[in-house]
């Protein structure tokens, strides 16, 4: 489990970046426990029951069959939970207390028990103090303050401006990543280990770390650029013979901050 939470972390500070609640992480994880539990641990010989899905993934049988009959499309298709930050900035743009006509939305005065910024936040996100809201929404480009009122900036809550593309390799690199890690765990003795290895030293100066940064990107640009020419010559010898679905080798940098880590 602590192997588990240290995955965890960063995985976290990525969805938090983009906006992704709890509720919705959690969603995604149950499918992903009953996908797995259908295709991979199934008994031999016997097919598969929704009843033993929810015995070894602990979720109810009416939950597993719900999950199971899910689409594949329903993970990209499924709407977001609605946040706090999202309700906040509705609530701004559609109460007539915190709006215009027409919804533009008022300048606020950030104390009062009406009409201010404290109310919409008492009326549209629970327990979560103002304070705490509008320094998320700040940190957005959200909203802002001018002369001690909240100004509201963007009619909607955009927590980064990465681009998907971005956010596609990051997920296959990572999924890359943890099926070579489940392969090595679990390999039959007959089969070959994947390759994975990790070249780590502690307590680098400065100006070392920043040297090997430099050298070991254009080490591993290299090492990419000649393994990328030998499978495309290779792949184009070999044409009439049976294929694997995907090959190919990951490198990735590590650095920490020594502040940091020991919270890693």
């Amino acid at each position: 489990m602590a192997a588990v939470f240290k995955v965890l972390l960063p995985l976290v500070r990525i969805l938090l970046r983009q906006g992704v609640s709890h509720s919705e992480f959690s969603e995604l994880a149950r499918k992903a426990f009953v996908r797995v539990a259908f295709t991979d641990f199934e008994i031999e010989g016997r097919k598969q029951t929704v009843s033993r899905v929810a015995v070894i993934t602990g979720l109810s049988r009416k939950e597993v069959l719900r999950l199971k009959t899910d689409d594949d499309q329903s993970i990209s298709k499924v709407t977001k939970p609605i946040n706090r930050a999202v309700r906040v900035i509705n609530g701004w743009l559609n109460d007539p207390e915190f709006c215009a006509e027409g919804g533009a939305p008022r300048e606020l005065p950030l104390h009062g028990e009406q009409g201010s910024f404290a109310a919409l936040i008492k009326r549209y996100s629970g327990d979560i103090t103002a304070g705490a809201v509008f320094d998320e929404l700040t940190r957005v480009g959200a909203a802002r303050e001018n002369q001690g009122k909240a100004v509201l900036c963007a009619e909607g809550y955009v927590p980064s401006v990465t681009s998907a593309e971005q956010i596609e390799v990051a997920g296959m690199s990572a999924a890359d990543l943890l099926k070579t890690l489940d392969h090595n765990l679990h390999v039959d003795p007959r089969e070959q280990r994947r390759f994975q290895r990790q070249l780590i030293f502690h307590d680098v100066p400065l100006p070392v770390a920043k040297k090997f940064r430099e050298l070991s990107a254009e080490k591993s640009n290299a090492l990419l650029r000649e393994l990328n020419r030998w499978l495309s010559i290779e792949k184009a010898a070999h044409g009439g013979e049976s294929r694997v679905g995907r090959v190919g080798l990951g490198v990735y940098y590590i650095e920490d901050n020594i502040n940091k880590l020991s919270s890693i």
